[in-house]
């Protein structure tokens, strides 16, 4: 099964957070750079979220180093609200459950 992984979406539908965190470089402006219209600007392929638990960095540009950071700037940034840490520990831990077996062997993440 496929979570995620089929579209393409804004990053920051009610926060900038490229904007805010300055520094602007050529990767953060997305599909932009492949189709090379504005509309595109900031647009990203959404990823799946199978085995999203294991695979740190997070966001575009792997600015995000732990899951739980992901998951507050995506609160922001995509649903306009600050999210609580228990929350975010929730969130967490949905997604957790979507981290996949190899030979009937939890994957784990890299060290």
């Amino acid at each position: 099964i496929n979570i995620g992984g089929n579209l393409y979406q804004k990053f920051g539908v009610f926060y900038n957070y490229i904007a805010e965190r300055g520094d602007i470089k050529k990767s953060d402006y997305g599909r932009m750079n492949k189709t090379e219209r504005l509309m595109d600007a900031f647009v990203f392929k959404v990823p799946s979220l199978r085995n999203v638990a294991v695979t740190a960095p997070y966001l575009h540009d792997g600015s995000a180093e732990t899951i739980e950071e992901a998951i507050e700037i995506m609160g922001q940034t995509q649903l306009g609200r600050s999210l609580t840490t228990d929350e975010i520990l929730l969130i967490k831990a949905f997604l957790k459950t979507l981290t996949g077996k190899y030979k009937n062997i939890m994957l784990d993440a890299p060290s």
